[in-house]
């Protein structure tokens, strides 16, 4: 009896993206893992490097690409260890877009004040201290059933929670959440704040999905308070937990961080429009870690992003010499120098989080290619 003959395997031909290539040369996915790596590092050598890749991004189109990555960098490696890098960096993204929007590309990249405004950045998050990333606990999934919550101790009520808590528009659930975080905070127990937070943000999102109209708040908090908001979302109701929190830390002379609790509320509010949800989350848990903290600093201040302000702007001065070693290289034609203003239509939507290498990699080669109008 014959056998039947066996069909032929299908094999499907690999698509290959097209390269792209920057003003300089690389591969563009290899000059963005380049510029991650030496970021990180320190040294003479370190900062050359990161110079170099960031003036060669820049210059072929991608400062989308560079701005969402030192955006990254800072919150998983520095954070609490230089919370004035926030100030520090919306004020320079703003002054970098300004810078954008007012010259055309090839003038803009030649340009000594945005050459020198994009390596003063390059240079201040290179040289600070490093921090450990943040650690979320895991929720067991049957801490969401409505009885678990009924076996917690109840903690005292605190006096920034009845100052935001509305009977009318809050559920009790919010409360009693808001007083485990902050006695959590007074013992600086960090891993119990941010169990609850992530514990009480999940709620609210079942709670959502459920599909039956129900929210844990129907309060629009807008017009007083630290956090002016004009939504009903829980985020809203922590932020402002924490904004008097932080007041009453601060009458005391326990804290000295204005400008930078301000900076993380305002970014929860959505001023700096980059941010991923999860790093608009990340912005609760670093109100957290200043509450809880840095009243046990000797010094509760921020320190100086730069100690020697002689020596960077020096720095800064020599650093155009990066950008001059790369316009010099012909414009990449697969490029168009008009998306790196922003005005490219296909929007770039981040969603996730990038949880390795590969992950991040295929995020900005993503980004990358989204730049690319063939």
């Amino acid at each position: 009896m014959d056998r039947p003959q066996e069909r032929p395997k299908i094999v499907k031909a690999k698509e290959e993206r097209p390269t792209v290539k920057t003003r300089f040369g690389y591969d563009a996915r290899d000059c963005v893992k380049s510029l991650q790596d030496v970021i990180s590092q320190s040294g003479s050598s370190a900062t050359g490097k990161a110079l170099h890749f960031s003036a060669d991004l820049v210059c072929s189109g991608g400062f989308e690409i560079w701005i969402r990555l030192i955006w990254s960098f800072v919150f998983q490696h520095v954070h609490l260890a230089s919370l004035r890098i926030f100030v520090f960096l919306q004020e320079k993204t703003v002054a970098l877009e300004g810078l954008m929007n007012t010259l055309d590309m090839e003038e803009l990249y030649r340009n000594p004040e945005f050459q020198k405004r994009v390596s003063e950045v390059v240079l201040v998050v290179q040289t600070l201290p490093r921090q450990y990333k943040i650690t979320w606990p895991k929720i067991p999934e049957e801490t969401h059933e409505a009885t678990w919550i009924q076996t917690v101790p109840p903690t005292r009520d605190s006096e920034a929670v009845r100052k935001v808590w509305n009977s009318q528009h809050d559920q009790p659930i919010m409360r009693t959440v808001a007083n485990q975080i902050l006695s959590a905070c007074e013992d600086c127990n960090i891993e119990k704040a941010l169990f609850w937070l992530k514990w009480i943000l999940e709620e609210d999102k079942r709670v959502r999905n459920l599909g039956v109209g129900y929210t844990l708040t129907t309060s629009r908090r807008t017009g007083t308070g630290t956090v002016k908001a004009d939504k009903a979302e829980l985020g809203y109701y922590l932020a402002a937990v924490f904004a008097e929190a932080y007041k009453d830390l601060a009458r005391r002379g326990l804290v000295r961080m204005h400008e930078e609790f301000q900076s993380l509320i305002d970014m929860w509010r959505g001023k700096q429009a980059r941010l991923t949800s999860r790093q608009k989350q990340e912005c609760l848990a670093l109100m957290i870690l200043v509450i809880s903290e840095v009243p046990r600093w000797k010094v509760p201040a921020a320190q100086p992003l730069v100690k020697d302000p002689v020596l960077m702007s020096r720095a800064v001065e020599q650093s155009v010499r990066f950008f001059q070693e790369v316009v010099e290289k012909p414009r990449v034609a697969s490029i168009v120098p008009k998306d790196i203003t922003g005005t490219v239509k296909k929007k770039i939507k981040v969603q996730g989080k990038a949880s390795s290498t590969e992950d991040q990699m295929r995020l900005m080669d993503e980004m990358v290619m989204a730049f690319i109008q063939r």
